[in-house]
């Protein structure tokens, strides 16, 4: 009995721990083990940072005083930046689990090391040193290590809804650790401080090893977002930051920032080593201090932020930090007491990681996400290594050369607050503009101006864009809300779910669904009734996600609903929502449900119905993540319906799973699914790059899917895909290398860091210069053919023959003008490519001055063997001659007619051998039979057709 009482009362227990953390924290079934493993990482490793940054400071200031202090920060920067890209090196190799658990393992033995060591007097100093520099970079890599696994562990909806529950376990962990610190400090020893350390490091390495069975389901797709992250990571971005103005400035106000924040912990550090002697009482100085900092990150942070930035906008927030430590400044410049000192090193710590942190988030608002992701790692880590660097070589020469003390540091530190706070009046400038040019670009075209955001927050600026007349601005307005957490924008959610727009309404229920206390139940509870399923499938999710009573059994109860509409709404969520929750899956039962609404689609009376319930399983089989699905996936890729055969398609493409990307590369060759096929491809893991280009090195295979592989591989953006498309220039094909050219020029535009195989793109150039020629030589004996030859007075053959020499002609102008767009395509993988367009343009102009000048800019820029190509060639066009003084001026070697038809059929390019096949079925010239021969097993079937219509007509038996 009294276990039945004791299960019961473990039951009710768990029952009321599982609606707690739905209902507080919007952690669902299925996620709790993950989620406390994380946040108990996070929690342990910035608690083992906070007790050895105080320890290893304070042992260090004991030992050198403050005056070695700049010398770390140089230190810290020689060494962090080359850290960084060796593990982003690493990172490329190496799996993520196993690379945390060796980087915990050194720092484990650095630890013991440093223990050991530093009781001998003559290692004493060296062995501070490499610590010190060693625990900052180590707290660089732990955290970024930690950030990386988080994208990896979840996907991108559960990361969304859960970091801030996950953040908080790194809060609660700086409090925890320097609290600690300061209890400790003096009983254990600063020394033995440390080894605390260790413990919390074992215990993290334990952690880490426990996530590995918790998340090797997924594997493939976890390496694929590491490795996503590393190209990210790796690429060449300084060009990047220093071509745009609003990246500059960002990157010099972070700068700034650092460098003002590096003399803030000097002074802080400098006054309290002087105030406090002791080693051990000076560790727990620091550890109750900086425990105290991350409080009121907190504080400012729940309280104070949102309010700051929703209503003063982004300008006002910036001034906050150089405020703040401006006043610490001066009171050290004038009363240089522990409680200045105290003062400017809160105001650093807690205005920088709240309020300045959330102006800064703002701020790259209107950024492409592509080069938000590349301009971040530079800003992150490179700017701030510089940064504190160059704050430590001013520290050296002010306090060494100059003799400055820590009271006039203040001076320099308000010198650069002056410099900081006229960036931040720039940036605002900067920021409004980047804005309403954004705005302009993808608001639809129409009369109306962008709002004016000068005199008025961004903030207020975004709702009265939202809230206009036109749902093309509206809409566009809500996409770059979408990252933005902000009540002040709920209001206008909550009218936008019910606008006229279909668009509007969905993409605002998007958005509302992150917001978790939106109170939109009474508005969104509708529309799961409305007339578009697509915004019926979001209200589940909103109604799923803020259900206040059982939420599984709420959407259990629309999974049985008498409208099939609406149930199949509700399995759509269930699947989505449990993709990488197996137990909620299990729990909602998708898979048996698929299942049986595909076994019954014959009892169906109604079309409509049947068609509905194939297109939503094939989208749930997608969105579920079920392999017992796929084969029912396989299936419904062979529907007869296009509607479904569309979704069947989305749906293979999510699953990631290779055993489809044969099926989508055979419905590239339909037209009306050649869209949802590329994007569907283009998802996959890079391992589909080698299956395309198996398939572009097939000749037989259809002509129209070749065709449309090139520009899938350009969408996966990586270097590999730029690899494989260089190497498959050498396609005889014009038109399959002029869909590659155009996908290495997508490359070249979009990942300005990915690197071209100059010497390839260079023979390329030439092989696409000697084509011209040939044709050119080509035109030249089929224009002088149709001028010199007499037309017969009797039979009509004479003018057929005209008529095909003038089919052929047109074939070759279009081809030499094909050449110069490749040519110039080529030029721009190597050069500028926006100049070698402007170029391009210039050539093609009818303006005689736009040409010449083109002309001498490439004159200029190419290099000796392009230029004594590329240039006669170009200039062509520019002579307005006749073809036969152009023939003249190249000095060209002129072939006979045969040898010019041998040349043109000797080439892979099927519109020019239709044509000429076409003329030499007409002249009937036997001397051709060899090479027709070759062309009657050509993979083009009019090729083939051609051919053997020229050797019926030579009277060659077939």
């Amino acid at each position: 009995m009294s276990n039945k009482i004791l299960n019961g009362k473990n039951l009710h227990f768990s029952s009321l721990f599982t609606d707690t953390a739905e209902r507080f924290f919007n952690i669902r079934e299925g996620e709790r083990h993950r989620v406390f493993l994380m946040t108990l990482y996070i929690f342990l490793m910035v608690s083992s940072l906070m007790i050895m940054k105080p320890t290893v400071t304070s042992l260090f200031l004991s030992k050198f005083t403050v005056s070695r202090l700049p010398a770390i920060f140089v230190l810290i920067a020689l060494f962090a930046a080359p850290m960084a890209v060796l593990y982003s090196r690493l990172l490329k190799r190496v799996h993520l689990i196993t690379l945390i658990i060796k980087t915990l393992q050194v720092a484990i033995a650095f630890t013991v090391l440093f223990r050991i060591f530093l009781p001998i007097g003559y290692l004493e100093g060296p062995i501070l040193y490499i610590f010190y520099v060693w625990s900052s970079i180590f707290a660089l890599i732990s955290v970024s290590q930690f950030w990386i696994l988080a994208n990896i562990v979840f996907n991108s909806r559960e990361v969304k809804r859960l970091i801030g529950f996950i953040g908080s376990g790194a809060i609660a962990g700086g409090v925890v650790g320097g609290y600690f610190t300061k209890l400790l400090a003096q009983h254990m020893g600063s020394e033995n401080l440390i080894l605390i350390c260790i413990l919390l490091f074992m215990a993290c390495i334990f952690i880490t090893r426990s996530l590995v069975s918790g998340t090797a389901q997924d594997e493939r797709l976890q390496r694929f977002r590491q490795k996503q992250h590393a190209d990210t990571a790796t690429d060449s971005t300084f060009a990047l930051v220093t071509g745009s103005r609003h990246l500059t400035l960002l990157a010099c106000i972070l700068g700034i920032s650092v460098m003002v924040g590096k003399f803030a912990e000097y002074q802080f550090s400098a006054i309290a080593s002087s105030t406090i002697v002791e080693e051990d009482h000076l560790t727990a100085f620091f550890g109750f201090w900086y425990s105290n900092i991350n409080i009121a990150a907190l504080l400012i942070q729940l309280f104070v932020t949102r309010r700051v930035v929703g209503v003063f906008g982004v300008g006002v927030s910036l001034f906050f930090l150089p405020m703040g430590i401006l006043l610490g400044a001066t009171l050290i410049l004038f009363y240089p007491s522990l409680w200045a000192a105290i003062l400017i090193k809160m105001s650093d710590g807690s205005l920088k990681n709240s309020i300045n942190k959330a102006g800064i988030e703002l701020l790259t608002l209107p950024i492409p996400l592509n080069v938000k992701s590349r301009a971040k790692l530079f800003i992150d880590v490179f700017v701030d290594s510089c940064a504190t660097g160059l704050g430590g070589l001013l520290l050296i020469l002010v306090t060494t050369a100059l003799g400055f003390t820590v009271q006039k540091v203040s001076l320099i530190v308000v010198f650069f607050i002056c410099i900081w706070i006229y960036l931040i009046t720039r940036i605002r400038s900067e920021y409004i503009h980047a804005f309403r040019v954004k705005l302009e670009h993808d608001s639809l075209p129409g009369p109306e101006s962008v709002p004016d955001l000068k005199n008025e927050s961004v903030l207020g600026g975004l709702i009265k864009v939202m809230e206009s007349d036109d749902s093309g601005k509206t809409l566009n307005a809500l996409k770059m809300v979408k990252e933005v957490r902000n009540t002040r924008l709920v209001p206008s959610l909550r009218k936008l779910i019910r606008h006229r727009s279909n668009a509007v309404r969905l993409e605002a229920l998007k958005i509302l669904c992150y917001y978790t206390d939106a109170g939109c139940l009474e508005e969104a509870g509708p529309l799961i009734l409305d007339p578009d399923q697509e915004i019926r499938t979001e209200a589940m999710h909103y109604l799923f996600g803020h259900w206040e009573g059982n939420r599984t059994a709420m959407l259990k109860s629309y999974l049985t609903h008498d409208d099939y509409l609406i149930r199949g709404a509700a399995l759509l969520c269930a699947a989505r929502e449990s993709r990488s929750n197996p137990k909620l899956a299990e729990v909602f039962g998708v898979r048996e449900t698929v299942i049986e609404n595909l076994k019954n689609l014959s009892s169906l009376q109604e079309k409509k119905q049947a068609l509905f319930v194939k297109i939503n399983c094939a989208r749930a089989i997608g969105a579920a993540n079920i392999p017992e699905l796929y084969p029912y996936l396989h299936i419904l890729l062979n529907d007869e319906s296009e509607e479904v055969l569309h979704a069947a398609i989305m749906s293979a493409g999510e699953s990631r799973q290779n055993e489809f990307i044969p099926v989508l590369i055979r419905f590239l060759g339909r037209k009306g699914l050649r869209e949802p096929c590329a994007r569907a491809i283009a998802g996959f893991t890079p391992q589909v790059i080698d299956m395309l280009y198996d398939y572009l090195r097939n000749p037989f295979a259809d002509r129209s899917i070749i065709l449309a592989i090139p520009s899938i591989m350009s969408s996966i953006g990586t270097q590999r895909a730029v690899n494989m498309l260089i190497q498959l220039l050498d396609q005889d094909d014009p038109s399959i290398r002029y869909e590659i050219i155009r996908a290495l020029n997508r490359l070249r535009a979009d990942s300005p860091g990915l690197k071209f195989e100059g010497k390839k793109i260079v023979s390329m150039i030439m092989d696409e210069a000697r084509d011209y020629l040939d044709i050119l030589a080509a035109l030249y004996v089929q224009s002088s053919e149709s001028y010199g030859q007499p037309k017969s007075p009797i039979s009509d053959t004479g003018s057929e023959i005209d008529d095909a020499r003038a089919a052929l002609i047109r074939v070759l102008e279009r081809r030499l003008d094909y050449n110069i767009e490749r040519i110039f395509r080529l030029l721009g993988l190597k050069y500028p490519p926006g100049e070698i367009y402007d170029a391009y343009l210039g050539i093609q102009s009818g303006k005689p001055d736009l040409r010449i000048n083109a002309v001498e800019y490439l004159d200029s820029i190419l290099e000796n063997n392009l230029r004594r190509v590329v240039i006669p060639i170009i200039e062509t066009p520019i002579a307005d001659t006749m073809i036969d003084q152009t023939v003249e001026r190249l000095r060209l070697a002129i072939p006979s007619e045969f040898e010019g038809m041998h040349l043109l059929l000797s080439r892979d390019d099927r519109s020019l051998l239709k044509n000429a096949l076409q003329l030499i079925t007409l002249q009937k010239d036997d001397r051709y039979l060899p090479y027709i021969g070759r062309l009657i097993n050509h993979p083009d079937l009019e090729v083939r057709r051609s051919a053997r219509l020229a050797l019926k007509n030579m009277g060659f038996p077939l």
